[in-house]
């Protein structure tokens, strides 16, 4: 409870809490890498689609290779957000585009701070296994992605995350996403109390209870805890 005022980042010796500074987020260059995982059955075709859709506009430029899709702001900082196409699923070659991509990126020392996941529950796992440990926000944008906590902990051990105790909708991913992406062209930390604030009231219904299962970093208990718990196993051992 931020009334509270007590700094939990300091109290537990974990990075800041309520908000993400921007300048963990860019690279030697200034720039701030986003990666994004879509998947190729039939509802990631149609999430990519709107993804797609939503950065068609004057603010960005998209590049479009056989794999994937590179969108580069033009305006304010520049955010480069590198995702791969939904290929066939049934033929696995949306897997062989999300490691073609990880190649890349790894071989070009391009280092993702940012990263979405775009699909079911079930493809949660291939996300986590091809994270960069540079990230630095994860969002899991699938059912109870919740759960995968301390799996996303081990390879990137400082890292908000932001994910759903019950069911992830596209209705609620996409703002999240939205509001990532205007917000650090604009040189701004990512206040997630102010972000949660301004998105809350987007939702009504039904919607509204399906966002308030989204857990924002600074109410994440358990991501907290498992960060302070291994600072404090690695002081004893030092």
């Amino acid at each position: 409870n931020p009334a509270n005022g007590i700094n939990v980042s300091a109290q537990l010796g974990i990075i800041p809490v309520y908000e993400m500074p921007i300048n963990l987020l860019k690279d030697a260059g200034g720039k701030i890498i986003i990666q994004q995982f879509f998947y190729g059955d039939k509802d990631g075709k149609n999430i990519f689609n709107s993804f797609i859709a939503n950065y068609n506009n004057a603010n960005w430029r998209i590049v479009y290779k056989p794999e994937w899709v590179e969108v580069k702001s033009t305006r304010g900082v520049p955010i480069e957000i590198y995702a791969n196409k939904p290929l066939d699923a049934e033929q696995d070659l949306d897997d062989a585009a999300q490691q073609h991509l990880c190649d890349y990126l790894d071989s070009a020392h391009i280092d993702p701070t940012v990263v979405i996941h775009r699909g079911h529950s079930y493809y949660v796992n291939s996300t986590i296994k091809r994270l960069f440990p540079s990230a630095k926000v994860i969002m899991l944008g699938s059912c109870g992605g919740y759960n995968s906590l301390n799996d996303v902990l081990k390879i990137c051990p400082e890292s908000h995350i932001i994910a759903s105790k019950q069911v992830g909708t596209g209705v609620a991913n996409m703002p999240l996403n939205t509001a990532t992406t205007e917000t650090l062209p604009q040189g701004k930390n990512l206040d997630w109390t102010k972000i949660w604030a301004g998105l809350q009231n987007r939702f009504t219904g039904g919607y509204k209870e399906k966002f308030d299962d989204y857990v924002p970093p600074q109410n994440n208990l358990g991501a907290m805890f498992i960060m302070a718990y291994k600072k404090a196993m690695e002081k004893n051992k030092n």
